[in-house]
């Protein structure tokens, strides 16, 4: 089975570079890399559903609504385990999200409480799930400056973003995630650093 490397983060943190470049490294030291981004598995794994209720979300925010889009996603993460993440024969899989991206998204329910159904309902836990964080201020500018601008179904002003993204770095230290901060460093730094702990893990 493929060491499992995930990603999670609030919008505009810089995930996607940062994989882009982790994939080539890896490629490049001779590991087998798979990429899949868990929005797109998502829809094939569970159809129209997920975006009908995020419909009714934003339709009536609150904790009904909220609860049946984590079952959603804890559904199709264990769907999405047994399918495409046993069947895959890279070294690698790096995955672009996965439940502790809960801890960014959910609003109106228990952050906590629905990170520990993940892990109940029996959704495959990472090798190494890093939380990629920088400050607030910095992330929105750069999800604005993107052509598809901050693109998210939860999140609708820089005070969501800013709670989100504080609520979305404690519970980071508290589960144990490996925190990365893309405020600091320059992608390729991070890429580096993160490259450094897989190898760590490839090498156990």
């Amino acid at each position: 089975m493929p060491l499992l490397i995930t990603f999670d983060g609030p919008k505009g943190v810089g995930k996607t570079t940062l994989i882009h470049l982790v994939e080539q490294r890896l490629r490049e030291a001779g590991h087998g890399v798979e990429v899949l981004v868990e929005k797109e598995l998502m829809a094939a794994t569970l159809g129209p559903s997920l975006d009908e209720a995020y419909q009714a979300l934003k339709r009536e925010p609150g904790e009904a609504s909220d609860a049946q889009v984590a079952r959603l996603h804890r559904q199709g993460r264990v769907l999405i385990g047994e399918r495409q993440l046993s069947a895959s024969t890279a070294d690698v899989v790096l995955l672009d999200r996965w439940y502790p991206s809960d801890a960014v998204f959910r609003r109106h329910i228990d952050v906590v409480e629905a990170i520990d159904a993940n892990l109940r309902d029996g959704v495959r836990v990472a090798d190494i799930a890093f939380a990629v964080v920088c400050r607030a201020e910095v992330s929105w500018e750069r999800a604005h400056q993107r052509t598809r601008r901050l693109d998210s179904k939860v999140i609708d002003s820089f005070n969501d973003h800013r709670v989100s993204t504080e609520r979305f770095e404690r519970i980071a230290s508290d589960y144990g995630w490996h925190l990365v901060r893309s405020d600091s460093m320059s992608a390729n730094e991070l890429s580096r650093q993160v490259i450094d702990a897989i190898q760590a893990k490839l090498s156990f």
